[in-house]
Order: C-alpha cells, then structure tokens, then sequence
C-alpha cells in the first residue's frame, strides 16, 4: 500500500460533549480506548460542529461544506445528492463501507458506499424480537418520550433490561468489525462505524446505568435559566421540557451519570474496533478518526438537548491518530467538522476536492480563522427562530432572525452567562463581527441573507 494511502476509520458518535474524554478530566467520565487514541495521536481542543442538530451536522463532516449550501438545514425533508468526501475517495480508489446511523436522506446511502448495514433501526429492532428480546431500539417505547408533544425523549433514565451484546451499539460495532474483517485486500479501506449513543433516550443496561453515582455529579455554573438571558431561550420548547424535568439540579443528577455511563459503553465498542483492527495487522496502516456530530445542553441555561449556540451544543470531541509515528499532542486550533474531509484527503493524497474546510494537519493551522454555525427550527412547535453564529478568538457573535443578537467573551465567560451585546464598550467589536457575518452569508449564498441584511439595518441603528 503506498504510503500517502492508508486505510481510513472514521468512529462517528451522536450527541456527545466535548467534556466527556476521560483524559481531560474534565468530568468523572471514564474513556479508556478513546484516551489510548489521544495518546498516541491529536486531540483538537477547541473544535464545533457547523450546526448543532443530526442531518445538518453530518452533511457538513461528509461534503466539508456549509449544511446551507447543500440544503440540508432540516432533520426532516433533507437527503444528500453529493457526498463528496465519500465520492472523493471512492473515485480515488478506496472501497467506502458504512455501519450504522446514516440520516442524511431515505434510500441515498447505497450511491456513496460500496457497502451498508445498520442504518435500519425496524431491521435492528427484529432481530432483537427474533432472538427473544426486548426490542432494543428504545425511542421506540413511550416511557422514554415526553407527554408534551411532539413527544420528544426526555432527561429521565431507564435501566434497560437487554444483553449488553444485544445493544444497538453493540449491533453496529459488530457489523462495522464484520466489514473490517471482510474487506477487500486489493484496495484500501474507508470504514466508517456511525453508533447512535449517547444520543438520549438515557436508557442503557447495567453495569453502565450504575457506573457512576449521581451524588457526584457536581452542578455545572450554568445551570438553568440564566439572569438577562437573551429572550428567544425562555419561550423555547426545550425549556419546557428543562422546567418538566425539575429547575434543582437534584432532578438533573441521574441524567449526567447515566449518560457519562452511555459514554463509557459507546467507549467499551470502540475499543473493540481497535481490538479488531491490531488483530488483523491494520493498526499501523489506518489512519483512526473520532468525533461527534453535535453536543448536548444538559441543563445548562435552562435547555435539554441541543440547536443552540452555546458552547455545551457547539463543541464536539475530535481526535486523530495517524498510521506510524504520526504526531502527537493536544492542539487549541480553532476546528471544525467541515475541517475533517479536506484533512483526511490531505493525509491520503486525495488531490482537488471542493472544501469550505481547511487541512488540520497543515502548518497553517497556526492562524486562527473564523467559524460559523447555524441553525433553522424543526417547525413552529420549537417555539424559537433561526440563527448564524460567527465565532472569532474568544469572541462570539450569534444573530437571532427577527429577534437580536448575543455577545458573549468566552474568555471571561466560558459560561456563557452574561450577554454583553448592549455593552457601549462592545460596538467596535460588534461592527466587526457583524462584517465577518455579513462576508460569511454572502460568500455561502445563505438562504437568510435578506432577512439579515434588514435586521441589520434595526441592530446598527440601536447602537
């Protein structure tokens, strides 16, 4: 195999912050194998996905584009027609398999792959029933699932009484191995194993439920709702759910163990897969790739789930780990998901491509470009309006549709409470931020860069 193509596994997990890596200890959460590929490879500190929200985000890791440029700002409605990290490296020779979550369209996966499984959550659930089991799929049943509609899974935690090698994690992560084992010799590989963990329901099976207990859980410093809050947050539908959960953070505590618990779990088949790959002599000729699509609120500023700007939404895990004597270490590069197609041809020898994003890997990194998130509401139930954030330094600029702005320092606020876009002091740095917005819209076409324009007229008058 020449040495500018190595085999490639990309490890994609759903809904898991960036505080959850063990080594960082940043949190109780215990990741084993996940540390050993930070050890041996790069952590990316300060990375964030383009759009906080499943379909959106994975559009943008799979075309290294902006999820507004492909259309494919909803969960619902959108199917991919180019996945051009995908098509890029089939054209250069490697054989595509993907195991597990897919979401970017109904009945697409088959034209970027060259082989599939997992996706089906109705194929997953028979084979549970077929073995005697309960059905392993939990969104499917009610007790998981708010009474306030539409229904969405809630932060209350459930023992789930299933094998642990029945669990859908499990069920992916053996289908991924199967295609490890079973690949083709004559080319090299881009395995992908997409698990559905730790996206909630909170409902896995012991000893992973009872690993860590929630009176040591410490409470975060912003928790709940947050004095001077911008108001699109207090009319949201999540913070519904946050107030049906309990405001005291006592109702919250078995939400975080459990979940650092599903952590854990999603860990243990991970390091299956490293198990898999040194058995068949693949370790020092896979480039190892790990990430999540998006993180989750928790709580924190009174909201569960995600779709907002906040660092809790925003930041995800990335790690790398080059074949051979790749480097290593802990970078605070500003990344970003659109980041990972453009470094991973690079680190193959995969030329051209069409990326928004910018090679990690390359000396370059050493400045600090912009980065921009975005979101639009699943549908008027959410109760709250679009959204473009323009992030520079520690300096973060987020613009509601129709409803205002936020400001907030991350350097003194890592917290994100206290919203200083009405500081006097900050206009100088809000002109800024709203040019780099203004320049970021209009180089994407984005398809709310009229409605920005006009509120833009409002917000440059109030100053």
């Amino acid at each position: 195999m020449p040495e500018t193509q190595p085999n490639i596994l990309l490890i994609l997990t759903d809904q898991q912050r960036a505080d959850t890596l063990g080594f960082l200890g940043q949190t109780p959460c215990k990741t084993p194998h996940l540390d050993r590929l930070a050890a041996e490879g790069l952590c990316f500190e300060n990375t964030i996905t383009p759009s906080p929200l499943c379909t959106p985000s994975r559009a943008a890791l799979f075309t290294g584009r902006y999820p507004s440029e492909r259309a494919m700002m909803s969960n619902d409605g959108s199917a991919l027609q180019r996945c051009d990290m995908l098509d890029h490296f089939r054209a250069g020779g490697y054989q595509v398999n993907y195991a597990g979550k897919w979401h970017l369209g109904e009945d697409n996966i088959a034209q970027f792959t060259d082989r599939l499984a997992g996706d089906s959550t109705a194929i997953y659930t028979q084979w549970c029933l077929d073995q005697g089991l309960n059905d392993g799929w939990m969104f499917n049943d009610p007790a998981t699932r708010s009474a306030r509609p539409p229904h969405m899974s809630t932060p209350k935690v459930h023992r789930q009484d299933l094998p642990v090698d029945k669990t859908n994690e499990a069920y992916i992560t053996r289908i991924a191995i199967d295609m490890l084992r079973s690949r083709d010799p004559d080319r090299p590989f881009f395995q992908i194993c997409s698990l559905n963990g730790p996206h909630p329901p909170f409902m896995i099976p012991d000893p992973w439920f009872s690993m860590y207990d929630p009176a040591d859980v410490p409470a975060p410093e912003n928790f709940g709702p947050q004095r001077g809050e911008h108001p699109v947050h207090t009319s949201s539908y999540y913070r519904d759910l946050f107030h049906d959960q309990g405001d005291d953070f006592a109702d919250w505590r078995a939400a975080y163990a459990v979940y650092w618990g599903f952590v854990s779990m999603v860990d243990h088949f991970i390091g299956q897969l490293l198990q898999t790959l040194q058995e068949e002599g693949l370790m020092e000729e896979t480039l190892i790739v790990f990430t999540s699509d998006h993180g989750e609120n928790l709580g924190a500023h009174g909201l569960w789930q995600k779709m907002v700007p906040f660092e809790e939404s925003l930041r995800v895990p990335l790690l790398i780990r080059l074949p051979g004597d790749g480097p290593t270490g802990h970078s605070d590069t500003p990344a970003s998901l659109i980041d990972i197609a453009p470094t991973l041809a690079a680190a193959c020898g995969q030329t051209g491509g069409t990326w928004r994003g910018r090679d990690l890997l390359s000396p370059d990194t050493a400045q600090a470009p912009d980065r921009f998130a975005m979101h639009t509401p699943l549908g008027d139930w959410m109760k709250v309006t679009d959204w473009r954030m323009i992030q520079r330094g520690r300096m973060k600029y987020t613009w509601h549709r129709r409803q205002g702005e936020e400001l907030f320092n991350l350097a003194k606020d890592p917290g994100e409470c206290h919203n200083v876009a009405t500081d006097p002091a900050q206009v100088d740095q809000l002109k800024e931020l709203r040019a780099g917005l203004t320049d970021f819209l209009r180089s994407t076409q984005d398809p709310l860069l009229t409605d920005w324009i006009t509120d833009l007229e409002t917000l440059e008058c109030a100053n």
